[in-house]
């Protein structure tokens, strides 16, 4: 193998396209053909911008002292660190392997990025001013990495717009490389933003910060749905969510769009008229699916960091364990609080590593935190409990140590299957005699007033078909009822009875409690019947049947996807049919 004898040097932000177009330039080699042969050893190489392949061919006839391996080539000089920025490790090294191999056809796709209408740059774009720098530095031109990324319309470092080049890799040869000079930049080139303002300019120059960071630092790499537990987290924190797993969508859409109301019209691919792209904001924040553009990631991310969050409502962490059985009690070594709502005021959890879980309150009306109140202890109570239980502590002396309820700890007890001499005291006490006066007490008999009427027995025959007749006017209301209610004992009982009224009697009410099971709904069977209701509804606003959406307002999980596509195209036939 052949190694070359000159290769130029880096400039500072250079892109891989940009170091082979000047190489190009610099040998004079008349035909790319011949070029490509000398960097590659093989004649049809794509001259890619952003993931380009056949990078271990490249560093392997590279001169041995130009110190670039084929690892190094796509960590610094490819957009590789931008595109897999928000990807798996599994991912990252897949792609990293597909482009040192040469495997890059469809490598987009595997990605999840070709999905996405904020797609690749396919006309080189560069800044004036930059130009300028270059001249007077390198006496020369050449293309940088940051300017090509999708999203970034003005220069990182000046914020001046962009201007779009003559170099359009759509209508070039895909094995040409096109320096950077006077001619495929010229000045007068159009600019890639249509405004001028000064607001605007600057919000779209922060955001190309934070795109060109992701290049130089794309940071540690983590699944998809630790994205979306992350943004849940921060969403929470900044009050746009109404409990660790449900978000308040309508909220965040106005404050993410209000935020972002300067750029969103400016980016390309996000916005279709006055709607998201393919509902994508509302996607990332919920189940992940798959993947989503960086760009997404980078207004996602830029709109967190500019809100006010509510971690404040407990102060600034770390905050104390206050297990009582713990080395650390006291001292402040929970880093997170996970919030949620309950009742309308704020409720923070605070979960240390030695297992103990405890809650605090945000009175509004006070502005100050309540007091801690325990929810779990960990795996350090059943020896502990076990030891006091044996030194015959009382109830009481370890409720007061482990700083709980005396009933807590019999309760606590009992989950963790440990005998206490409180319990068995407390059943030898249910079980012994009754007190002479309690047994007294209970002989004796109040005399019926005189001139009351005594009690007539009931005719439950009679008042079986009754009840059959109220349990099945009580399931008929149910049934009309908008949104749908299950149709089940209790709520029968709630519109005639009282709760427990029809059980209580059930061994009288033969005819009724034949009746109840015939009308009963199961689980399975109300699920079908609110995603019916909930499909007809959509169907009249003219709403999108998506099953996502479908799912969402009928309160199901994702294992029930299935089941709500059969109803949908039951739906849509008998449409089909009627408007036949």
């Amino acid at each position: 193998m052949t190694r070359l004898a000159y290769f130029p040097a880096v400039y500072p932000g250079e892109l891989l396209y940009s170091l082979l177009a000047r190489y190009h330039q610099h040998t004079g080699v008349p035909s790319s053909i011949h070029t490509m042969e000398a960097l590659y050893g093989q004649r049809l190489v794509v001259a890619s911008l952003d993931l380009p392949g056949h990078l271990g061919a490249l560093a392997d006839h590279l001169p041995a002292g130009a110190g670039w391996t084929a690892l190094r080539i796509a960590n610094e000089l490819t957009l590789l660190h931008y595109y897999t920025a928000f990807q798996p490790a599994a991912v990252r090294r897949h792609a990293c392997g597909a482009m040192l191999q040469g495997q890059t056809d469809g490598l987009m796709m595997r990605l999840g990025m070709a999905t996405f209408r904020a797609g690749r740059v396919t006309t080189l774009r560069f800044c004036a001013s930059c130009l300028r720098q270059m001249h007077g530095e390198y006496e020369e031109y050449y293309w940088r990495r940051d300017h090509q990324l999708p999203g970034v319309l003005v220069c990182p470092d000046h914020g001046c717009p962009l201007q779009a080049s003559a170099v359009s890799l759509t209508e070039r040869g895909r094995h040409i490389y096109v320096p950077a000079d006077g001619q495929t930049c010229p000045m007068s080139a159009p600019v890639v933003v249509g405004t001028q303002k000064d607001e605007v300019l600057a919000d779209l120059q922060r955001l190309a910060v934070a795109s060109r960071a992701l290049l130089e630092d794309p940071g540690t790499a983590r699944p998809l749905n630790g994205w979306t537990t992350q943004y849940r987290q921060e969403l929470q924190r900044a009050g746009l969510a109404y409990s660790a797993r449900r978000i308040d969508q309508r909220r965040l859409v106005e404050r993410f769009r209000h935020h972002h109301r300067s750029v969103l019209g400016q980016l390309p691919g996000l916005m279709t008229g006055k709607h998201f792209s393919g509902d994508w904001l509302a996607a990332m924040v919920r189940k992940s699916r798959g993947a989503f553009h960086p760009l997404q990631h980078v207004l996602l991310r830029d709109f967190l960091d500019h809100q006010d969050t509510r971690a404040g409502l407990f102060g600034e962490g770390p905050w104390p364990c206050v297990n009582p059985l713990a080395q650390h009690v006291g001292k402040e070594v929970i880093s997170t609080v996970a919030l949620h709502r309950n009742h309308g005021h704020h409720v923070g959890v605070f979960k240390c590593d030695c297992g103990y879980v405890y809650t605090r309150s945000y009175l509004e009306g006070s502005g100050t935190a309540g007091t801690p109140r325990f929810q779990a202890y960990g795996p350090l109570l059943a020896s502990a409990l076990s030891d006091m239980i044996m030194c015959g502590n009382s109830l009481r002396a370890t409720a007061k140590h482990l700083q709980l309820d005396p009933k807590t700890v019999v309760k606590l007890a009992g989950d963790l299957a440990i005998d206490t001499p409180w319990k068995r005291r407390a059943e030898v006490k249910q079980q012994g005699p009754l007190r002479p006066r309690m047994a007294t007490n209970l002989r004796q008999r109040r005399p019926a007033k005189s001139g009351s009427r005594s009690r007539q027995p009931s005719n439950w025959p009679e008042r079986d078909r009754q009840v059959s007749r109220q349990v099945l006017r009580a399931a008929n209301e149910i049934r009309r009822q908008e949104p749908p209610v299950r149709v089940c004992a209790l709520q029968i009982e709630r519109r005639t009875w009282n709760r427990g009224w029809l059980n209580k009697r059930a061994s009288k009410l033969p005819k009724a409690m034949r009746c109840l099971r015939a009308v009963a709904e199961s689980v399975p069977q109300f699920q079908r019947r609110r995603i019916g209701w909930v499909i007809h509804q959509m169907d009249l606003a003219s709403e999108s049947l998506r099953i996502w959406r479908i799912l969402r307002k009928a309160g199901l999980r994702s294992q029930h996807a299935e089941l709500v596509a059969t109803l949908l195209a039951e739906h849509l036939e008998s449409n089909r049919k009627l408007m036949a």
